[in-house]
């Protein structure tokens, strides 16, 4: 039999698959933390220039923050809130205030590149060595971050981070879900999502709690600690050893998952597939260049691309403007991850309801018309600041919603032997979206409305698009290339009938 029917044999979601669950998403907490830290200890906060120190100075944004004509900061600085940042170590304002906003970037860009690497690495060589070694390699890098002598070295430690954060991330999903029955996975892929907004939730009280730099880098990456509890609790992913012709272990961790599940010791016997051997499904490795050779992996890699570029490239765009709502910024942050638990829950609803495709729609429809409504509001000559926030808070909750719909659809479409390369793939996209969505927000400053304008657009056309995707929900997850051509037929007669 398939690997999703034994599944079905042993038990699609049950204790021994919520369990390891439960741990691995758990652990993927510090992670998520890395994604986020930089908001805090790359924070510009306010300064004011000692009295007495403003002769020969211009004036930058009020008559206290001020630089000097040849852009350097005045005489030292007088930082009139509590919390330390980079910023305020090494006094990266005025003309050195790019550096802080370079910091993220330099940080994605250490995403671009581990999403791909590493991805492919886990294909080849098995989901837990890479995962165990991206986890601890991103905890101790970002802890030696926190100790960093200077700008140059912490931005170098940031980037590698980014590497191991950002490969690590998407093997988490990977591992988290291989193992799960088709009537549970888009569940637990979404469950996983809401890991995410927790760990927002609780970077937020961090930072506020911890209001030094180097305290709160230390903080984010001690978490790591608890990967050594757990490592041995968790087994490499079956699905990956049958797809490596390694069928025995795979067999036997299914028993494993039989008892712990209840329901008896009972054994299967997978599928064997011709011209399967150890090391290899067909006797070959896949990589990138494999993802548009088939018509099929052509056409979901091209709209995987799109969707996780547009997704987030907007997602970005409407967390910066949760960022400049006013108020508290800590609470605001918190909010602004506790919103995106409603979604996550919804997209479950929906998951299961109307399928994938359909769900991927709906919540880029939802974001499309929600920025749409904030351009017409801030084209309105008495700007409604509340009513633009509600329409901006629906958009993050839709657009949240439909990313959760994405690493769900995603691991679907990707047959097993070339899955990690899909999804790192579409993981580059969603980087470089995030890195020139602030280049698109700057537009605002010549056209107010702009931005949203192209939000906008940008989420209808990539909901459009996927509605060219296959649907997966209830069918097995294909393991070879000829098992997405054959998912593909059927999903075509679906459609005609």
């Amino acid at each position: 039999m398939d690997f999703d029917s034994a599944l079905t044999v042993v038990g699609e979601f049950g204790r021994y698959q919520r369990k390891r669950f439960f741990l691995i998403s758990l652990s993927a907490l510090p992670m998520f933390f890395q994604m986020l830290v930089l908001v805090f200890t790359a924070a510009t906060p306010k300064w004011v220039c000692p009295k007495g120190d403003r002769a020969n100075l211009k004036h930058c944004k009020s008559l206290e923050s001020c630089c000097s004509v040849d852009g350097s900061i005045c005489n030292g600085a007088e930082f009139i809130t509590n919390f330390t940042s980079i910023a305020t170590e090494w006094n990266l304002l005025c003309g050195q205030t790019y550096k802080n906003e370079l910091t993220q970037s330099i940080f994605m860009a250490g995403t671009l590149v581990g999403a791909p690497l590493i991805g492919g690495l886990a294909d080849k060589h098995g989901r837990k060595p890479l995962w165990v070694s991206t986890y601890f390699l991103s905890g101790a890098l970002a802890f030696l971050s926190g100790l960093s002598p200077s700008y140059y070295v912490f931005v170098t430690l940031r980037f590698f981070v980014g590497i191991f954060a950002g490969g690590g991330g998407l093997i988490i999903f990977v591992l988290a879900t291989e193992s799960i029955g088709p009537s549970y996975r888009g569940f637990a892929g979404t469950m996983l999502q809401v890991f995410f907004a927790i760990a927002v939730a609780l970077l937020g009280l961090m930072a506020y709690l911890i209001p030094n730099w180097r305290y709160l880098t230390i903080a984010s990456a001690l978490p790591t600690t608890f990967g050594f509890f757990i490592v041995k609790t968790i087994p490499e992913s079956p699905r990956w050893l049958a797809t490596q012709g390694r069928y025995d272990e795979a067999e036997a961790i299914l028993s494993k998952i039989s008892v712990e599940n209840g329901s008896g010791n009972k054994h299967v016997t997978l599928r064997r597939e011709k011209g399967t051997a150890k090391g290899g499904s067909t006797g070959r490795s896949y990589g990138i260049i494999d993802l548009f050779l088939n018509r099929s992996t052509c056409v979901i890699t091209l709209i995987m691309i799109i969707s996780w570029f547009v997704n987030s490239h907007v997602y970005y765009g409407l967390s910066l403007n949760v960022k400049n709502l006013g108020g508290n910024m800590y609470f605001n942050f918190v909010l602004a991850g506790l919103v995106e638990i409603p979604s996550y829950v919804l997209t479950v609803l929906l998951l299961n309801w109307s399928g994938r495709r359909k769900s991927l729609f709906y919540f880029m429809m939802g974001a499309a018309g929600s920025c749409w409504a904030c351009m017409k509001l801030q084209q309105q000559e008495n700007l409604n600041a509340g009513a633009q926030s509600v329409a901006a808070m629906f958009g993050k909750f839709c657009i949240s919603a439909s990313f959760a719909v994405l690493y769900v659809y995603a691991a679907e479409l990707f047959p097993t032997v070339i899955r990690n390369v899909g999804m790192g793939m579409a993981t580059v996209a969603s980087r470089i979206g995030g890195i020139l969505c602030p280049f698109v927000v700057l537009m605002g400053e010549q056209s107010r409305s702009l931005p949203m304008f192209i939000f906008a657009c940008m989420s209808l056309v990539a909901g459009l698009v996927g509605l060219r995707l296959p649907e997966t929900k209830g069918r097995p997850m294909p393991e070879t290339m000829e098992d997405l051509e054959r998912s593909k037929q059927e999903d075509v007669k679906v459609i005609k009938t």
